[in-house]
C-alpha cells in the first residue's frame, strides 16, 4: 500500500511575517554598515529568514528554488557586466586611455568646477544617448579620475555622477524608462517626458546650484593645482601621451550611441585597450591579460618601480580588474534571490494591500506611490515593476481624486528609476560603486537627483502643480490634433 504524498496548502504570509522580512534585512544591513563590513552576510541571513516564513506559508524547497533559478538566468548577464566593468577600467589604464584624457584635461578644468561639471556633462550625455550605465561607464569614469587627481572629494563627485548619468532616464526620448512610462500611461513618449519634467527640471536646477556651491567649497585650494601639475608630469613619465590613445574611449561612445549590447561594448574595448597598451606603451600582452583579470598596477603591469610616485597617482592608476568586482557581482545574485522569494510568496502584495488600502487624497496617494516604488525597487531592482504595481493598486484611487494615469506613473517611475542609484544592493548602485570606488551610502547625501525626484513628487503634490486637477501646463498630443 503506497503512501499518499501530502500536498501542503499555500497561503499568503501574515502582515507581521511579511513586514518582518523587510525589517530583518534593513536591521542587518544597517548593522553591517555600522561595522564597515560587507552586506552579503546580512542578505544571506535575510534569505534564510524569508525561507522560514515561506515554509510556514506552505512553500517547499522546490517551490521556492524553481522561480529563483528562473530569475537568476536573467541575472547572469548583469553578473558578467559587473565583472566586465572591472576589466574595462583596468584595460583603459593599461592602454593609457584614462590617464591621457586626464593629462589633457587636468590643466583645463578648474578644481572648483569639477563637481558641477561632473553632474552637467553626465546629464547632457545621458539625455543624448539615453543610457545611464553607458554614460557612467565613460564620462563618469573620466570625471571621477580627474577629480581624484585634483584631490576633489570623491564621494561628492560620485554622487554627482550617479545623479547626472540618470537624468536621461526621465528626460531622454531614447531612454527605455521614458518609453516604458509612456506605454504604462497610454500616452506618447514626449508627453510623458513633459509630465515628468515637473519633477526633473526643478531638481536639475537645484542640484546644479548645490554642486556649484560644493565645488567652490571643496576645490579651490592652491594645493589642488599643485597636485594636478604633479599628476600631469607623472602620467607623462609612465604613459605615451599620443592623442590616438583616446580612441578606445571614443569607440565606447560610438557603440553606446548605436545601442550595441553593453557586454559587447565592454568586451571589445577591453581587448582593444590591451592592444593599445602594447603598441603605445610597450607593455606585454601577458601583463594586459593579467591586468584585465587582477587589475592594473604601475609595478606589475608597467614594470616600473612605484617609489617616487605620489600616492594620488598610484591610487589613480592601480585599480580595476574583474576580481575587484566579484563581491559586487555576488551581491546582485544574493539580492535577486531574496527579492524572488518575497515576490513568490506574495509578501510584497500583503504589505501593499495592508498599508496602502485605505489611502486617499492627492498628497497621500502620490506619497504612497513613491514609497511603494521604493519598496519594490529595493526587493526586485526593477524600476519597471515599480511602475506596474502602483498602477494596479492605485489607478482607480487616483482617478477618484481627479488625477490620471500620467500622474500615477510619473510619480512612481520618477522615484523608482532613481532609487536604483540609492539602494546599496540594487544592480545600478553596485555598478556605480564599482566604477567610483565609493560606497553607495557614502555618495548618497550628494546624489541629489537620486532622492530629489522623490521629494519633488511629494512637494508638488501638496501644491497640485502638474496634476490633471491642478496646474498642468501642456496638452496631450491627441488633444492638439482635435484642436
Amino acid at each position: 500500500m503506497s503512501k499518499e504524498t501530502k500536498i501542503r496548502e499555500k497561503k499568503k504570509p501574515l502582515f507581521i511575517e511579511a513586514i518582518s522580512m523587510i525589517v530583518v534585512l534593513l536591521a542587518l544591513v544597517i548593522y553591517s554598515v555600522k561595522l564597515d563590513i560587507s552586506i552579503i552576510p546580512a542578505m544571506m541571513i535575510a534569505i534564510v529568514w524569508s525561507m522560514v516564513i515561506a515554509y510556514r506559508c506552505g512553500y517547499g524547497w522546490n517551490d521556492i528554488m524553481a522561480p529563483v533559478y528562473e530569475r537568476e538566468k536573467g541575472v547572469v548577464e548583469v553578473f558578467f557586466i559587473i565583472l566586465l566593468i572591472g576589466a574595462f577600467i583596468s584595460t583603459m589604464m593599461f592602454s593609457g586611455t584614462i590617464p591621457v584624457i586626464i593629462y589633457y584635461l587636468i590643466n583645463v578644468i578648474s578644481p572648483s568646477l569639477m563637481i558641477v561639471l561632473s553632474f552637467l556633462l553626465t546629464a547632457i550625455v545621458s539625455v543624448i544617448i539615453g543610457t545611464s550605465w553607458g554614460t557612467a561607464g565613460t564620462v563618469g569614469v573620466i570625471m571621477l579620475a580627474i577629480a581624484q587627481s585634483m584631490g576633489v572629494p570623491l564621494p561628492i563627485v560620485a554622487g554627482a555622477v550617479a545623479s547626472g548619468s540618470h537624468v536621461g532616464q526621465l528626460c531622454s526620448p531614447m531612454a527605455d524608462t521614458s518609453n516604458v512610462a509612456a506605454s504604462f500611461a497610454d500616452v506618447d513618449t514626449m508627453t510623458m517626458i513633459k509630465r515628468m519634467a515637473y519633477y526633473t527640471l526643478p531638481v536639475i536646477g537645484i542640484a546644479t546650484v548645490l554642486y556649484a556651491v560644493l565645488g567652490f567649497m571643496n576645490g579651490s585650494g592652491s594645493g589642488d593645482m599643485a597636485s594636478a601639475q604633479l599628476i600631469h608630469q607623472e602620467i607623462g613619465s609612465v604613459f605615451n601621451t599620443n592623442v590616438l590613445v583616446i580612441l578606445p574611449m571614443v569607440l565606447v561612445f560610438i557603440l553606446t550611441f548605436m545601442k550595441k549590447p553593453i557586454v559587447m561594448t565592454l568586451g571589445i574595448t577591453s581587448l582593444l585597450g590591451i592592444v593599445f597598451g602594447m603598441i603605445f606603451n610597450g607593455f606585454s600582452f601577458g601583463e594586459g591579460l593579467n591586468a584585465l583579470y587582477s587589475g592594473f598596477t604601475v609595478a606589475g603591469s608597467a614594470g616600473i618601480a612605484e617609489e617616487g610616485f605620489s600616492d594620488i597617482f598610484l591610487n589613480l592608476c592601480n585599480r580595476g580588474g574583474a576580481t575587484s568586482m566579484v563581491s559586487p557581482a555576488i551581491i546582485v545574485i544574493v539580492a535577486s534571490m531574496y527579492g524572488t522569494i518575497l515576490m513568490e510568496i506574495k509578501a510584497l502584495d500583503v504589505i501593499a494591500e495592508t498599508v496602502f488600502s485605505k489611502v486617499k487624497s492627492r498628497v497621500l496617494l502620490s506619497t504612497s506611490a513613491v514609497v511603494l516604488a521604493g519598496l519594490i525597487v529595493s526587493l526586485t531592482s526593477s524600476s519597471f515593476l515599480a511602475g506596474m504595481m502602483p498602477k494596479d493598486l492605485f489607478l482607480k484611487k487616483f482617478e477618484e481624486e481627479g488625477m490620471d494615469s500620467m500622474d500615477l506613473v510619473s510619480a512612481a517611475l520618477s522615484a523608482s528609476t532613481q532609487y536604483l542609484t540609492c539602494i546599496p544592493w540594487c544592480d545600478t548602485a553596485i555598478f556605480l560603486a564599482g566604477i567610483s570606488g565609493v560606497s553607495t551610502l557614502a555618495a548618497l547625501p550628494y546624489n541629489f537627483f537620486g532622492w530629489g525626484c522623490s521629494a519633488m513628487v511629494i512637494i508638488l503634490s501638496i501644491f497640485g502643480i502638474g496634476y490633471k486637477n491642478g496646474t498642468r501646463m501642456f496638452k496631450l498630443e491627441s488633444q492638439k490634433v482635435i484642436d
